[in-house]
């Protein structure tokens, strides 16, 4: 278990495509959470980042870093266009709580029952 990098991955997108990217993302990511938020950035700043509108879903899950690659690819190809507003980013796990809470965030918990 060593071996295995683990990374945060957050991803904000216009409500409503949430679950559209968590099931193309589904065989790279574990232990999910989606939430519904709405932003509080200007209009000039939405408009820059081509946000659209306020209210948006937030992707929570983890993903082990090898497997970050595959998913900027499919989020870029499946979830190209600008109009979009998708913002991804991934953070490095460097400890988890024991090899019990490593496996629930790799999804192997089918193992441990």
């Amino acid at each position: 278990m060593k071996d295995i990098l683990l990374e945060l991955l957050i991803i904000v997108c216009p409500k409503g495509k949430g679950e559209k990217i968590l099931s193309a993302l589904k065989p790279y990511v574990n232990f999910t959470s989606l939430t519904h938020g709405k932003g509080t950035a200007s209009s000039e700043i939405i408009a820059a980042l081509g946000l659209g509108e306020p209210e948006k879903d937030m992707i929570f899950t983890f993903c082990e870093r090898k497997n970050v690659d595959a998913i900027y690819e499919i989020l870029q190809k499946s979830f190209k266009k600008a109009t979009d507003g998708i913002i991804a980013m991934t953070i490095p796990v460097s400890a988890v709580g024991g090899n019990l809470t490593l496996q629930v965030l790799l999804g192997n918990t089918k193992d441990l029952m």
